[in-house]
């Protein structure tokens, strides 16, 4: 056990903190641009499936199906070492970003079109009825329902991105893990520093998940009193 205590006082000694929290900023940083490029991706995606837009639905379908069928580290590899022999050259992080946005794209999709197939096919017809085309009926009527009860499933999707941005590490990005496995060579603290890194994924990706409940919460309350002012 003493020995376990240095381990973890070594652990937490020099420049190590300084290098899990620059690892962990930049973990987040990926994360969440790699979640705004699967929001908008997934979202488009989504739309086109449900409506079935001729050649751009199918095209959708196939995207879905490819993706998911790909793990993520061969397409990171794919993105980061694959393109260059196309004449695009990417960093580390916009690689990471683009390989991690397309990977979770077509999962947001599955959970678009989910939530988009919950809303009642009459939503676009009423939009119509107010003088809205059918783009603007799919925006600002049935889009913002289809988002309220997608928003459980994209704080999960979320967290799979924050865990799998550890992957990252192999097309040269200094994320969390990455800063971790430094560690562990400098250390030899192999069960010390990994445990540290377990301890702060978990906290991490367990107050997102608590975060998206209370903001369900919240929006439905919201939800039950505009129900409530309807009647």
């Amino acid at each position: 056990m003493a020995d376990l205590a240095e381990g973890f006082r070594t652990v937490f000694s020099g420049d190590y903190p300084r290098l899990l929290l620059s690892g962990l900023a930049l973990t987040l940083a990926v994360s969440v641009c790699a979640l705004g490029v699967s929001v908008v991706l997934g979202t488009m995606l989504g739309v086109l499936r449900v409506l079935r837009v001729p050649l751009l639905g199918p095209i959708g379908n196939a995207y879905v199906e490819v993706v998911r069928g790909i793990p993520l580290i061969v397409l990171l590899s794919v993105v980061y070492y694959g393109l260059p022999a196309l004449g695009l050259t990417l960093g580390g992080f916009p690689a990471a970003v683009l390989a991690l946005g397309l990977y979770s794209a077509a999962y947001t999709s599955e959970i678009v079109r989910g939530g988009l197939s919950s809303v009642p096919l009459g939503q676009i017809e009423a939009g119509r009825s107010l003088g809205l085309s059918r783009a603007q009926a799919m925006r600002f009527v049935v889009l913002p329902q289809a988002w309220r009860v997608a928003l459980p499933a994209l704080g999960n999707e979320f967290v799979s991105l924050i865990l799998g941005s550890s992957l990252a590490s192999a097309v040269t990005l200094q994320e969390l893990f990455a800063q971790g496995k430094y560690i562990t060579g400098v250390t030899y603290r192999q069960f010390e520093v990994y445990a540290v890194l377990a301890l702060i994924y978990f906290l991490l990706t367990f107050s997102l998940t608590r975060l998206v409940r209370a903001l369900e919460r919240r929006l439905g309350r919201g939800q039950v009193g505009v129900e409530r002012r309807v009647i």
